[in-house]
């Protein structure tokens, strides 16, 4: 059974099938926003689950971005329900700057790997890395809307960054972070002309890189 999105459990199946036992499906939220963190999700489902999930993980999981901020928090309660690890590692906007997006992605995914037990087989996660981990690792392109426990992980790492950008709201006033969860609106980067980018921007992507430079000469 898959539900009407054409996402399932067929890739952790097969994986099953080729003698893996513990899948951890790893997404993550905040790519590409001009503030705020990166929020990295990781799920993990029994192999009993797998093989017999219910109606309505089946029915509410897909890409966290195809789901309202309501029906986020519900899937989020249902994974938490249902899975048998959830975890997210949020990684601040000054360790992206250091490291790079990409490299700041990796270290989540490490972080994530120091705390998970028992430590998983392989990781299926979205998007095209090629991290090498110690752990059999498969990137899938659109893995968010092929695989439930990649989907899992979106949902968990987009309603843990957006709660974290709410809060932000409350500190950093005149932004809208909580409409637009630090992503580049033409709202957010006109707030950003008018202020000036905030101590959560981040100073390598532009067009916050060139507002500090200039605020620095």
């Amino acid at each position: 059974m898959s539900n009407v999105n054409n996402i399932s459990f067929e890739i952790e199946k097969k994986l099953l099938t080729k003698g893996f036992k513990i899948i951890a499906g790893i997404d993550e939220a905040g790519r590409g926003a001009l503030a705020g963190p990166l929020s990295v999700g990781l799920v993990i489902y029994d192999q009993s689950f797998i093989q017999n999930p219910t109606k309505d993980i089946l029915s509410q999981i897909r890409d966290s971005k195809e789901l309202s901020p309501e029906r986020r928090i519900e899937a989020l309660n249902l994974i938490n329900r249902e899975a048998f690890y959830v975890h997210t590692a949020i990684i601040p906007h000054h360790i992206i700057d250091k490291l790079n997006i990409n490299r700041a992605t990796e270290y989540a995914v490490r972080s994530l790997l120091k705390i998970v037990s028992p430590n998983p087989d392989i990781i299926i996660m979205d998007g095209n890395f090629k991290f090498n981990l110690g752990v059999p690792f498969i990137p899938v392109i659109k893995g968010d809307s092929k695989s439930i426990t990649i989907a899992s992980a979106s949902i968990a790492a987009k309603v843990k960054r957006d709660r974290i950008m709410d809060k932000y709201e409350l500190i950093y006033p005149g932004y809208s972070f909580i409409k637009n969860k630090g992503y580049g609106t033409s709202e957010h980067r006109e707030a950003i002309t008018r202020l000036g980018p905030c101590v959560i921007h981040r100073q390598t992507y532009e067009p916050v890189k060139s507002m500090f430079k200039e605020l620095t000469q």
